[in-house]
């Protein structure tokens, strides 16, 4: 039984061998696109997290805010909407009840007391809600006013 000889496979004139004689991997051109996916994809968690979590992230939602506004809170619309220097702010991490509802101004009323007579400072990030801005405020002794109202049972998490 004669034994059959198959021929060298075709090798691209410019494919690498290594010594060995196996191919070495190079950089593909999907290289650079596996990074940015890789990359794009990080700055998407960490957005998501300054606006979902900003009160465990220190100074980052300040860091990374387009705007930041001062001033006293001129009208409480409900519990995650407040007016601060004339400026709607509806808070990214909240979600209450309506007014209208038991809980609903339960919540109103307690961020009532919780801004009466303060000036407090909102981080906005650019993004917007019908006439709101969304963002996140604190209060002078730096409490996150979103945080405190979730510590307190009155709303939730908004996902």
């Amino acid at each position: 039984m004669s034994r059959r000889i198959h021929p060298r496979p075709f090798q691209h004139p410019t494919a690498r061998r290594s010594a060995s004689g196996f191919r070495r991997r190079g950089l593909s051109r999907s290289r650079p696109l596996q990074f940015l996916s890789v990359v794009s994809g990080a700055l998407l968690l960490a957005f998501m997290a300054v606006e979902r979590f900003p009160e465990h992230l220190a100074a980052l939602p300040e860091l990374t805010a387009l705007r930041v506004i001062e001033g006293p809170v001129s009208h409480v619309r409900d519990g995650d909407t407040i007016e601060v220097a004339g400026t709607p702010v509806r808070f990214g991490s909240l979600d209450c009840a309506e007014r209208g509802t038991a809980v609903g101004d339960a919540a109103t009323g307690r961020v009532r007391e919780l801004v009466a007579g303060q000036s407090l400072t909102c981080a906005l990030n650019g993004r917007s809600s019908y006439d709101r801005s969304i963002g996140r405020c604190t209060l002078p002794d730096g409490r996150d006013l979103a945080a405190q109202m979730i510590r307190e049972g009155l709303c939730q998490r908004y996902w």
